[in-house]
C-alpha cells in the first residue's frame, strides 16, 4: 500500500467494531440485492406456470411471495441505514482524527517550513484536501466494496441461471474496465489540478483580506479583483476539465451497460422464442443486469472521488512527510527539564544562514542570570535573527546557544520556550478580548497578575478609552488597536507569563518617546531578577543595560556599557549623538 493510503488507514483499527457491523450490514444488504429479482421470477412463475397450463393462478402463493419482496425491501432498508451509519460515520470519525493530527504535526513543525508556505495553501489541506480524503475512505470505498459483491453475487446467479447468455454480456463489461483504466490517470491529473486551483484562491483571498488596509491604502482593489477573476477562470476551467472526463466516464459506463440489455433482449429473446428460456428467467435476468450496471457506473463515480481523494491526501502527505522540529530529549526519551531556569545565556561560536545566505558570523557572548543584554545595529544585521535562535525557531548551522550551561538542543522545547518570554518585532494578536491576549501565555493567570501586566506595559491608561476595557474585542491581528497599542499589549503579554528570560525584539518602535521612558521604567522593576535581551533602533531603550553589543553585517563590532561605548567613539556613539539631536530638533520644533 503507497506510504498516503497507510497515512489514513492507520486510523482503521480503533474503530474495528464500527467497520465491522457496517461492512456486515453491507454483505446482507448485497444479498438482498441478489435475491430480489430471485423471488420475483418465483412470482411471476406463480403466475405463469398455471396461466399456459390453463389452470387458476393459486393467488395465496402469489401473496406470499410479495409478501417475502416486500419484507426483503423493508429488510434492506434497515440493512442500508446501518452501512452508511457505520461506514460513512467512521470516515466522519477518521477525518476529524486525521485533522487534529495534521494541525498537531503542523504545531510541531520549524519556522522555515512556514516560512515557505503561504497561509492560504495549508488552510486548503486542512480543509477541502480533508473532505476528499473523506469522501474516499468513506462514500467511495463503500461503494466500491458494495459494487464488488453486488458484481460478485449478481454474475454467479446470472452464469447459474443461464451461462450462455452471460457470457454474451461479458464483452460490455469489459469494456466497462477498459474505459475505467483508460480515464483513471486522467480524473487524478484534473482532480489534483482542481484542488491546486482551490489552494491558489484561498491564499490570494486570504492575503487580500489580511491586507484591507494596504489595499485601501493603495487603492488596487481593482488588481486584487482582477488576480481573484484570474484564478477564479483557472479553477473553472479545471473543474470544467475535470467534469469533461467524468462524463465522459459515466457516459462511457452508460452506454456500455445499454449495451448489455440490448444483447439480453435479443439473445435471450430469441432463447424465450425457441423454448430454452422462459419470460420469468428473462425478466430475472433484465432485473440482474440492472442491478448490475450501477455498479459498472459507480465505478466511475467511485474512480473518480478515489483520484480526487489521492490527490488531496497526496497534498496532505506532503506536510507529514516534513521533519517536526528536533528534540533531542524525546528522541533520547530523557527527562530535559531540569529544574527551573536561572537564565544564564552564553553563545559561543554562533553562526547561522537563511537558504544559504550569511546573516550571523561567530557570535560569543555571555549574558549573566539576571542582567540586561542591549542589542543595536542598523537594519540588517541579524538582531532579528540573534534571538529567534535564542527561542530555536531556528537552529545554528554552527556554533551553539546555551542556557544555565545547556545547550539549547538538550533543553526539552517546550521547557526551553515556557522559560522565555518573546516579544517579536511584529506583534500578533488574536481575534479575542486585551484580556485573553495578555493571558494566551499563561491561561490560569489572576485576574490581578493580568492587571498588573498592563500596568507594567503603560496600556492601563489606554483602556479607559476602549469601549470594554480589557474586555474589548480586539478584531483580526489586532486591527481596532494602534500599533502601539498592539506592541504594549503583546508586553503584557509576555510580563504576565513570569519566565526567567525575557526577549524584546524592538517592541517599542511604535510608541513615543514619553511612552517608552513609563514603559522602560515599569520594565526596570519588573524585569529585576530575570534575564532581559532588549533589541531596539533607540540608543534609549538600552542605555540602562549591563551589557550592549552593537550588530553589523552580522558581526559583533562593537560591545560593552552604554559610557563605555561612547568613549570607544565608534559606530555607537555615532548612532547615539544622531539620535539626540534628532531629538533637539524634535523638541525646538
Amino acid at each position: 500500500m503507497p506510504a498516503r493510503w497507510q497515512l489514513i488507514f492507520r486510523y482503521v483499527p480503533r474503530y474495528r467494531r464500527a467497520v465491522t457491523v457496517g461492512l456486515a450490514a453491507l454483505v446482507l444488504g448485497n444479498v438482498c440485492t441478489v435475491a430480489g429479482p430471485v423471488i420475483l421470477r418465483q412470482g411471476v412463475q406463480a403466475i405463469e406456470g398455471p396461466a399456459r397450463a390453463g389452470e387458476t393462478v393459486d393467488a395465496v402463493r402469489v401473496a406470499f411471495w410479495a409478501g417475502v419482496a416486500l419484507l426483503l425491501a423493508l429488510v434492506a432498508g434497515g440493512l442500508s441505514f446501518l452501512k452508511r451509519q457505520h461506514l460513512i460515520g467512521t470516515s466522519r470519525r477518521m477525518e476529524t482524527d486525521l485533522r487534529r493530527d495534521l494541525f498537531a504535526h503542523m504545531q510541531r513543525l520549524p519556522m522555515r517550513f512556514f516560512d515557505a508556505m503561504r497561509t492560504g495553501d495549508l488552510m486548503s489541506r486542512a480543509t477541502a484536501d480533508l473532505e476528499a480524503v473523506r469522501m474516499a475512505v468513506g462514500p467511495a470505498a463503500m461503494y466500491l466494496v458494495d459494487a464488488i459483491l453486488t458484481f460478485a453475487g449478481v454474475l454467479t446467479v446470472m452464469l447459474w441461471t443461464n451461462s450462455a447468455l452471460t457470457l454474451w454480456t461479458i464483452g460490455p463489461l469489459a469494456g466497462i474496465a477498459a474505459g475505467l483504466l483508460f480515464f483513471a490517470p486522467r480524473i487524478h491529473r484534473a482532480s489534483r489540478e482542481v484542488q491546486d486551483c482551490l489552494a491558489a484562491i484561498t491564499a490570494r483571498s486570504q492575503e487580500s483580506f489580511a491586507g484591507a488596509r494596504v489595499v485601501r491604502t493603495f487603492a488596487t482593489e481593482q488588481f486584487e479583483q482582477d488576480a481573484i477573476d484570474r484564478l477564479g477562470r483557472d479553477y473553472m476551467d479545471a473543474n470544467v476539465r475535470l467534469a469533461r472526463i467524468r462524463g465522459l466516464t459515466f457516459g462511457w459506463t452508460s452506454a456500455m451497460g445499454a449495451l448489455g440489455l440490448a444483447i439480453i433482449l435479443l439473445v435471450g429473446g430469441r432463447q424465450a422464442i425457441r423454448g430454452e428460456f422462459d419470460v420469468s428467467g428473462l425478466l430475472m435476468f433484465n432485473l440482474l443486469q440492472v442491478r448490475l450496471i450501477w455498479p459498472m457506473m459507480s465505478f466511475g463515480w467511485v474512480l473518480s472521488l478515489w483520484q480526487r481523494g489521492a490527490a488531496g491526501l497526496d497534498r496532505i502527505h506532503t506536510v507529514f512527510e516534513q521533519s517536526p522540529e528536533r528534540d533531542r530529549t524525546e528522541e533520547q526519551g530523557a527527562d530535559a527539564t531540569g529544574g527551573a531556569h536561572q537564565g544564564a545565556l552564553e553563545m559561543d561560536g554562533l553562526t547561522f544562514a537563511y537558504n544559504g545566505v550569511p546573516v550571523l558570523h561567530d557570535i560569543s557572548m555571555k549574558i549573566p542570570a539576571g542582567t540586561t543584554l542591549g542589542v543595536v545595529g542598523p537594519t540588517g544585521s541579524g538582531k532579528s535573527t540573534l534571538v529567534a535562535l535564542l527561542a530555536r525557531l531556528y537552529d545554528p548551522a554552527r556554533g551553539a546557544i546555551r542556557i544555565d550551561g545547556r545547550d539549547l538542543l538538550d533543553v526539552a522545547l517546550g521547557d526551553l520556550r515556557g522559560a522565555i518570554a518573546f516579544v517579536p518585532q511584529e506583534p500578533f494578536l488574536f481575534s479575542a478580548t486585551i484580556e485573553e491576549n495578555v493571558a494566551h501565555g499563561r491561561p490560569h493567570a489572576q485576574p490581578a497578575q493580568i492587571e498588573a501586566a498592563v500596568a507594567a506595559a503603560h496600556l492601563t491608561p489606554d483602556l479607559a478609552q476602549l469601549p470594554r476595557g480589557l474586555k474589548t474585542v480586539v478584531g483580526e491581528r489586532g486591527v481596532t488597536l494602534s500599533g502601539g497599542q498592539k506592541q504594549r499589549t503583546a508586553l503584557a503579554r509576555a510580563l504576565v507569563s513570569e519566565a526567567p528570560v525575557l526577549v524584546l525584539d524592538d517592541a517599542l518602535s511604535a510608541v513615543d518617546t514619553e511612552t517608552e521612558a513609563a514603559i522602560l521604567a515599569n520594565l526596570r522593576l519588573a524585569r529585576q531578577g530575570r534575564t532581559a535581551i532588549v533589541v531596539a533602533h533607540r540608543i534609549s531603550a538600552v542605555r540602562d543595560a549591563d551589557q550592549i553589543v552593537y550588530l553589523q553585517d552580522g558581526r559583533v563590532v562593537e560591545e560593552g556599557t552604554h559610557d563605555e561605548l561612547l568613549r570607544q567613539d565608534g559606530e555607537y556613539a555615532r548612532l547615539a549623538r544622531m539620535q539626540a539631536l534628532e531629538a533637539e530638533i524634535e523638541d525646538i520644533q
